[in-house]
């Protein structure tokens, strides 16, 4: 079984980073406001060369903050609300799916996926469906059929399953 995802180690990761950069950035603004703050409170008479300064200071934090929230931190958020829950018993297992193609990549949070189309047969009929793959290269053979564990159809573990021969 070829394993994509650490479920414990993805998980631990996903909170930890997600803690940390809202400490940061918290620390972060409550320090450049009591800078700000103090060295206008703390100035000669004379406070202009201080009041640039917190004007210039002041607007490149919040474009710093503008860019982060926009890029870097839904990327974190994503990954901390979609692996907080995860363990082996929220696994989807996908017993007998077909690789079929490698679709266009999608989006969501500025995280990206692949896109691969799987086929299964349940009962008479066959379906399709998308399944993703997350900070992996693995490669897929076309046609070969796998058997596959799933978390919110990201593939964490796939095997591909070969025919039984009696000799």
């Amino acid at each position: 079984m070829v394993q994509i995802i650490d479920a414990e180690k993805i998980k631990r990761k996903a909170i930890v980073r997600f803690i940390v950069h809202l400490i940061v950035v918290s620390l972060l603004a409550i320090g450049v406001v009591l800078g700000s703050v103090f060295s206008l409170i703390y100035s000669s008479l004379d406070y202009q060369l201080n009041l640039i300064l917190n004007i210039v200071i002041d607007s490149l934090f919040f474009s710093f903050l503008v860019f982060y929230f926009f890029t870097i931190f839904p990327v974190v958020s994503y990954y901390f609300r979609t692996f907080r829950r995860i363990n082996k018993t929220s696994y989807e297992h996908r017993r007998n799916v077909e690789y079929l193609e490698e679709r266009d990549p999608k989006g969501i949070s500025n995280v990206s996926f692949r896109t691969l189309l799987f086929s299964y047969k349940e009962g008479e009929n066959t379906y399709k469906e998308n399944l993703y793959v997350l900070d992996s290269d693995v490669a897929f053979k076309e046609g070969v059929h796998y058997s596959m564990y799933t978390y919110h159809n990201i593939i964490v573990s796939f095997e591909e399953i070969k025919d039984a021969t009696v000799k």
